[in-house]
């Protein structure tokens, strides 16, 4: 059986530039060269990543600094099955693994820090420094982690406190004004007692500039710091505590609305602004750098004092860990608490300082008169407490059987509010005056609680053959809470009473804990509607059982096989809108049934690495994006809410290769298909406009998930220059490729193909350390984002809002290590 599997390996790699260069080295040199074994806790074990069988890419600390991995974006350009979509700002970062794409409710993918769960869509999207490693897990892992990482797993691995003292700083200067400096220092305070204490800075000017006033859109100016503290009485006991701090000043995301360009007949429905065209359709084009279409400045009564993204993040957790010999008994309790604030231009045209547009060629309608609700700006805050904690016991690893038993208990308080403005003329030509009501959001408040056990067990048969399962019970309890509210100027005094919905039975928000206070205004609605202190509540409760089982066979120490079944299910939530109706209130979970076999290997006396995975996903009750043409209350609106109507089905195959030639040249390589595509989705809010225009609805089966490629592949040559001295040197490059995607699921607007070129030069000279970069080498433009954007006049009409792409940059990095 050895010598057919070897016989098979080597017809599947042959093709490779790297099996023709196999014959020539000599030997000993391949053994000289051979990689080391990485170690991966994706299991919540320690184990070498070539051995377990589930697929896995993990970043070494030396392959983030060599590569220049500073966000998620660039794991998920170097990791085959991964994408990433900033769609539009901090606020909802969206990374996609294996097709399983969305773009409302929560992520897909859960993300890790030190193994304690990031929630939400804008805490995700970390500036990744002093780093011992990333593992990006794939598939479901919803039996060890839970949690929704319903498509698989993200842990950032930080470095941990040092035996001797050491040092480090890097500098970073760029192009479009970039500036970063990151630091860091380690080492004993005792014999029992270590240390280890980071902080970064970084100011960029940003790639685009605004076409309205010239103002400098995607902007950053960001800085941070983590602190450790590792005690260690004796062999058994380690006792690790860890706070980290950050604050974010971000611009606004680079978008412009793109022009519509077709006309499919649908009638305007009496709109009096009744454009030519009501879509656009095809490939959306590139945003020029100064064509970002949104006001950048500062204007009285702006929310925060000025457009972007603002966040403040605390975080602290406490790591415990006894090895009784036999077990070993783990505790990790973890706190976070996150402010945020995003302004943003809402309707991406010139007016909004000015007072007075009497007619405006707004890309859909020829002219719209001033006062339509079309021109505004949004401004959303919002506060987010994390409390979790988890018991692990675990076997020492070393019998037939090995075992792991959990318990998991996290507590989320998410309190936001979204706040409208337009400009008024009778305040002034700069201020702002409250927002039509009917477009005014919700002071919301919602909890959540979950409970959940968990065990795993591995019963080694032969010294080969492993039968592994794993299953994990999960209870999570929901509750929702709004008040409507509506808002003048902030600076103005609201009437007593009605601040913050204290005055309902139930208070949202207690006036010794709200965020709010002194930021915001609330006001009761006109007459007619709901009074400000009207409240609604409602709560629901889900539980699941999420089982993996898993055959792994291990043919030599250098080759495994293994397949594997997989339950992943994601929770349900509430739709926070004001102009949702009562049953598209909640949303409910929805699963998946995963199969997946693999292949993980080493060939050429270690010299080659191959991997490759094949996977099928059924998708089940999934949760979409649906549109209400009319609200609750009557009213023509553009609503976006979650609703389970769809069903997919994504297979396909991942392959992961590396090859060292010799000393001086070596080639990592991957690959990606995936094929994403709806069983069933009958697009509800679409649905209910064409049976008001008199037309059938729209089925979207066998359509494309939005924003996943069917092809993505990776090529990264590498050079080891031969110098003198203690000189070294190192060339790379890495090629980046991803076929088109779409930007929603009537596949109507694509991105077109996307190539990206960055250049890598490193010398290093005993403790220096001196990098030049160029990132996006090319310029490559295409977009990276997109939503559908509505003419808030008339809900016929749709087109693309779309986010520009990080551009061609050049840089230098200047570290030292003391």
């Amino acid at each position: 059986m050895r010598l057919v599997f070897r016989a098979g390996l080597m017809a599947a790699t042959i093709l490779s530039p790297a099996a023709a260069f196999a014959q020539a080295a000599p030997a000993d040199d391949k053994a000289a060269n051979a990689p080391q074994d990485i170690i991966v806790t994706a299991r919540k074990t320690s184990e070498k990543l070539q051995d377990v069988p589930v697929a896995i890419t993990a970043f070494t600390a030396d392959d983030i600094k060599a590569a220049k991995i500073e966000r998620l974006s660039d794991i998920a350009k170097l990791t085959p099955g991964l994408n990433f979509t900033p769609l539009f700002g901090a606020q909802n970062q969206l990374p996609i693994i294996r097709g399983a794409a969305q773009t409302f409710g929560q992520l897909n993918v859960g993300v890790f820090l030190d193994g304690i769960y990031l929630s939400g869509k804008a805490g995700v999207d970390l500036e990744l420094n002093d780093l011992e490693r990333v593992e990006v897990v794939k598939g479901p892992q919803s039996a060890l982690y839970g949690r929704n990482t319903f498509a698989g797993a993200i842990n950032y691995v930080t470095k941990r406190p040092t035996a001797d003292l050491t040092a480090n700083a890097e500098f970073t200067g760029g192009t479009n004004g970039l500036v970063k400096g990151v630091a860091s220092i380690s080492g004993p305070l005792s014999d029992t007692l270590r240390f280890r204490v980071g902080g970064f800075f970084r100011q960029f000017d940003g790639f685009y500039t605004s076409s309205i006033d010239g103002g400098k859109v995607d902007f950053a100016q960001n800085y941070g710091g983590i602190g450790t503290l590792e005690w260690k009485p004796d062999e058994a006991f380690t006792a690790t505590l860890r706070f980290s701090y950050s604050k974010e000043n971000n611009g606004q995301p680079p978008s412009s609305i793109v022009r519509t360009n077709a006309a499919p007949g649908i009638p305007a429905g009496g709109s009096a602004t009744q454009p030519r065209n009501l879509l656009y359709i095809g490939e959306v084009p590139a945003i020029p750098r100064n064509g970002v279409t949104v006001n950048t400045r500062s204007s009285p009564g702006l929310p925060g004092g000025s457009y972007g993204d603002r966040e403040e993040s605390i975080r602290g957790s406490a790591d415990l860990e006894y090895d009784f010999g036999p077990v070993t008994l783990t505790s990790i309790t973890a706190y976070a608490k996150r402010n945020a604030e995003y302004t943003f231009d809402g309707d991406n045209t010139i007016c909004d300082r000015t007072g007075g547009c009497p007619s405006f060629g707004f890309p859909f309608a020829p002219a719209i008169p001033i006062g339509s609700s079309a021109f505004s700006l949004s401004s959303n805050k919002g506060y987010y407490r994390d409390i979790s904690q988890e018991i692990r016991l675990a076997s020492s690893g070393k019998q037939v059987i090995d075992w792991l038993v959990g318990f998991y208990y996290y507590d989320n308080i998410n309190v936001g509010v979204d706040r409208g403005f337009s400009p008024t003329t009778t305040a002034g030509p700069t201020a702002y005056s409250a927002f039509n009501p009917n477009y005014s959001y919700p002071l919301v408040r919602l909890t959540t609680k979950s409970y959940s056990g968990f065990g795993s067990a591995s019963w080694h048969a032969t010294d080969k053959f492993t039968i592994s399962g794993e299953v994990r019970y999960e209870s999570e309890s929901q509750s929702f809470a709004q008040c409507p509210t509506y808002y003048a100027n902030p600076s103005a005094t609201p009437p007593a009473g009605v601040v913050g919905c204290g005055a309902t039975p139930s208070p949202i928000v207690t006036s010794a804990a709200n965020p709010f206070t002194g930021a915001v205004t609330v006001f009761p609605s006109p007459a007619g509607t709901a009074a400000a202190t009207a409240f609604t509540a409602t709560n629901q409760t889900f539980s699941f059982v999420t089982p993996r089982a898993i055959l792994s066979y291990k043919v030599d120490p250098d080759a495994l096989v293994y397949a594997s079944y997989a339950r992943g299910a994601k929770t349900g939530g509430f739709n926070t809108g004001l102009n949702v109706f009562a049953n598209q209130r909640a949303y409910q979970p929805e699963t998946t049934n995963n199969y997946e076999v693999g292949l993980k290997s080493r060939l050429f006396d270690r010299q080659l690495l191959f991997n490759v995975a094949g996977y099928y996903t059924d998708w089940n009750n999934q949760q979409a994006v649906c549109q209400n043409p009319v609200s609750a209350g009557g009213s023509s609106t553009n609503r976006s809410y979650t609703c389970n109507v769809a069903a997919a089905t994504i297979y396909g195959i991942e392959v992961e290769t590396a090859y060292r030639f010799n000393d001086v040249f070596s080639v990592v390589g991957n690959y990606a298909w995936t094929h994403a595509r709806y069983d069933r989705f009958v697009d509800d809010s679409l649905a209910q406009n064409l049976t008001l225009a008199g037309l059938p609805p729209i089925n979207f089966n066998g359509k494309s998930l939005p924003y996943v490629p069917e092809h993505k592949f990776l090529i990264s040559p590498r050079i080891d220059v031969p110098t003198t001295g203690d000189i070294k040197l190192q060339a790379r490059a890495d090629i980046v490729y991803q076929s088109k995607t779409f930007v929603r699921a009537d596949n109507l607007q694509n991105f077109g193909d996307k190539a990206t070129v960055d250049f890598r030069v490193t010398a290093t000279n005993g403790a220096w350390r001196l990098q030049f970069f160029v990132d996006n080498a090319f310029d490559d433009a295409s977009p990276v984002a997109g939503v559908r954007f509505f003419d808030t006049t008339n809900y016929f009409v749709s087109a693309p809002l779309v986010q520009g792409a990080q551009r061609r940059q050049f840089g230098v990095s200047l570290g030292y290590n003391f």
